[in-house]
């Protein structure tokens, strides 16, 4: 039974460690190492290419059209490149309908996934500083101008923007999505405050086009996670900045957000290969960071799991551990009632976070195996 113990207090403290713990160390040591950036030429307006892979968005291009044209950026200093991925909607005709000189198209017959298109359209890119974006992604007019300025700093790689989520409908995981959302935004600040950011933000960050390695095609990555990391690893710096806002949608759902999570997670976890060497401790807070933020979080569903079998294995013969897993039961059982009034379209207020929390790591658990069997696609259907 001593053994038993050990694991669970082991795993529990796995769990409060990389969701509790680290982002305090962060921000501690943020306070003894605050890296200042100042730029004195504000004038600073390098060329600029917007690269935007869509599929199937004939619902969003007209808004996101829009977007672009209100945009405070040089126009001959900017252009903007789309890629239609195989899409069968009305997507290509409206794309096809833009003459605008700084907006291009390319449209591919066959579907490949987002990586693929990324590696055909930016070779052919012309601004120095690529920036990414999606459709449905909606710029505050300067968030260019904000993401580009801190390219005068030879020492920074990329930009990543803040992403503001838009509550548009009733959803009992409202509540849960946003505070996540902003809990993963004030951690991008400590980390990028103290030297680099692990990762970005796909609707809103920038890098330096000489900086870009062409992505894995052969299964399914996160590509604004490995490019980042290409980045830190060739030496530069990737930071935060909140100014540089752009608004999205929140999904609506948490039944919405657990299958993106799903795809996320396996996406994720087929990743792991392609920055292993960075998860060496010679790469001192990029490594730390990787096993902290990323791998750790990533791994938690186990040892959430494990917490609760042992604890009900203990609870046989302890009153304590019963009382550990009844609450572990009443944790879940809450998430449970979420999911119901979810269904029945009814608010939960604060009670949306249980609901919120077992939904996604019940998918990052799912995403694990899906990785392993090599069941996700590299491709994946839109619904909003």
């Amino acid at each position: 039974m001593r053994a038993i113990e050990i694991i669970l207090w082991c795993s529990t403290g796995i769990v409060l460690y990389t969701y509790c713990i680290y982002p305090i160390i962060v921000f501690v040591i943020s306070l003894f190492k605050k890296r200042v950036n100042s730029f004195e030429n504000k004038e600073y307006l390098p060329t600029v290419s917007v690269v935007i892979s869509v599929y199937n968005e004939e619902n969003i291009l007209s808004e996101k059209f829009n977007n672009i044209f209100l945009l405070d950026y040089p126009k001959d200093k900017i252009e903007f490149i789309f890629g239609s991925d195989g899409s069968n909607d009305k997507t290509n005709s409206i794309l096809s309908g833009i003459s605008v000189s700084n907006i291009k198209v390319e449209k591919f017959q066959k579907r490949t996934g987002k990586a693929n298109v990324l590696n055909k359209l930016i070779p052919g890119a012309n601004g120095e500083i690529i920036v990414f974006s999606d459709a449905n992604t909606m710029y505050d007019k300067l968030s260019i101008r904000k993401l580009v300025k801190h390219f005068q700093d030879p020492s920074i790689g990329g930009v990543c923007g803040e992403l503001r989520l838009q509550i548009n409908k009733k959803s009992v995981g409202e509540i849960g999505e946003t505070s996540y959302w902003q809990y993963e935004s004030i951690l991008k600040k400590l980390e990028s405050r103290y030297q680099t950011l692990l990762g970005a933000t796909g609707g809103v960050y920038a890098i330096r086009k000489s900086l870009f390695k062409p992505l894995p095609v052969s299964k399914a990555i996160v590509d604004d996670f490995l490019i980042p990391m290409e980045v830190v690893r060739r030496g530069y710096r990737i930071l935060y900045e909140p100014e540089a806002i752009a608004y999205e949608d929140s999904a609506g759902t948490v039944i919405g957000e657990f299958h993106r999570k799903v795809r996320i997670g396996a996406s994720n976890f087929n990743g792991i290969s392609e920055f292993i060497d960075l998860l060496n401790p010679k790469y001192g807070f990029i490594a730390f960071g990787l096993w902290s933020h990323k791998i750790i979080r990533w791994f938690a569903p186990f040892f959430l799991l494990a917490i609760l079998i042992l604890s009900l294995i203990l609870a046989l013969k302890s009153e304590f551990y019963g009382l550990l897993f009844y609450i572990q039961i009443v944790f879940m059982l809450t998430g449970a009632i979420g999911f119901l009034f979810e269904k029945k379209k009814t608010g939960l207020g604060i009670l949306g976070f249980p609901y919120y929390f077992i939904a996604m790591n019940l998918a990052l658990f799912i995403g694990f195996f899906k990785s392993v069997m090599g069941l996700q696609r590299s491709t994946w259907d839109i619904k909003r």
